[in-house]
């Protein structure tokens, strides 16, 4: 079974958009370039289309899509084989982007860094022991482990490719998005109303891969119903969350169409308009390396650009800012990335090598897959 490229290239160019977001938002914060015209469109698209957002929801539909199949691999202790492989996978990377991120966005910008900030962000659970992310980002990341962990207790009570209770478990993640968004219009906390939301999307995920890829009986009427209860949420959550600004600038139409645009977008790229090409499948490959150094490769060209501002169109910044980063995440992903991913299905394979009864199981379970491509 072959690996979809298409899906690597949705991380690729979702990587990519993150950067640009980025630059769009501090070339309109500081005036950069010579073109008014340049600005003033750029303004007007940012103040109902958040590019940074589509891409980072594109992301959470990729891990829907993607992650919990791992879980289904030949393995006596399938669980433990599948948090030894989601360590090599993200924490080596992040480490390294810890020093440099505290280098670059603490120590040259003259910030204090607290006793705490490095210990807990080591752990990836900052954000739970109210720290600050090094790099923001990273609230990105701790979702993720929030998803694993649903996954595993899904999966531990054999439940994971059980379409009822995907969809309830979609259903309460939304039921919970709808609550936090209600508490914040009553109460106008901060509530986390992106976390449950950004959930629900990843079951979403894993509901079309079920249903259009894998073609599992079933499935179709679990997709509709989570597909229709988000389409319907979406609006609702994004009045009541972001209907008032709350100092970030919120803007509920913007939300509405993150959401729905990058809902359209993954099902587009991932199921019809599908993009294989060498470039892109080589860039969703690094795309965890250029999500994580991203802010860090643009904080240091933004103090290369001191004197320069008024001169340095905002999509010359852009398009620096995308190489340089690309250049970079190239390097972590052949020196530290790769290495160990490698390293961790070595130490799977060496020390939870799967028996003739987990093999046979997970045969079974992959049975209507075959002849599909796996990601």
């Amino acid at each position: 079974m072959r690996r979809l490229h298409s899906i690597d290239s949705i991380r690729g160019l979702a990587a990519l958009a993150v950067i640009y977001a980025h630059t769009v938002e501090f070339g309109l914060k500081t005036q950069l370039g010579p073109f008014p015209l340049e600005r003033a469109v750029l303004s007007g698209l940012t103040e109902f289309v958040d590019v940074g957002k589509i891409a980072v929801t594109l992301f959470f539909a990729v891990s829907g899509f993607v992650v919990p199949f791992s879980l289904f691999k030949a393995c006596d202790r399938p669980i433990l084989a599948f948090a030894v492989s989601r360590f090599f996978r993200l924490y080596p990377a992040y480490w390294l982007s810890i020093p440099c991120g505290l280098l670059v966005l603490f120590v040259w910008a003259g910030r204090d860094v607290p006793a705490v900030l490095v210990p807990a962000n080591l752990t990836m659970l900052q954000q739970f022991l109210g720290v600050e992310n090094i790099i923001a980002l990273y609230w990105t990341l701790q979702i993720e482990l929030i998803f694993y962990g649903l996954c595993v207790g899904l999966f531990a009570l054999g439940r994971l490719d059980d379409a009822v209770s995907v969809v309830l478990s979609a259903l309460a993640l939304i039921g919970a998005a709808l609550g936090l968004a209600a508490l914040r219009f009553a109460l106008e906390r901060k509530f986390p109303v992106a976390v449950p939301l950004s959930l629900a999307v990843m079951f979403w995920g894993l509901c079309l891969r079920y249903h259009v890829l894998e073609r599992r009986p079933g499935w179709g009427a679990a997709l509709t119903v989570v597909t229709g209860a988000l389409v319907c949420a979406i609006p609702l959550v994004s009045v009541l969350a972001y209907g008032r600004d709350m100092g970030f600038h919120e803007n509920w139409v913007k939300y509405l169409v993150t959401y729905w645009a990058a809902m359209a977008l993954f099902a587009l790229l991932s199921l019809t308009l599908r993009i294989e090409g060498r470039l892109f499948t080589f860039l969703g490959a690094i795309s965890y390396s250029i999500y994580l150094f991203g802010p860090v490769v643009q904080a240091v060209l933004e103090h290369a650009l001191a004197g320069y501002a008024p001169v340095i169109p905002i999509h010359l910044f852009a398009g620096a800012t995308a190489l340089a980063t690309v250049a970079v995440a190239a390097l972590v992903y052949r020196w530290i990335e790769a290495p160990a991913i490698a390293l961790g299905r070595h130490v799977v394979r060496r020390h939870l090598p799967p028996t003739a009864g987990a093999r046979r199981e997970a045969h079974a379970r992959a049975a209507p897959m075959m002849g599909r491509s796996e990601i």
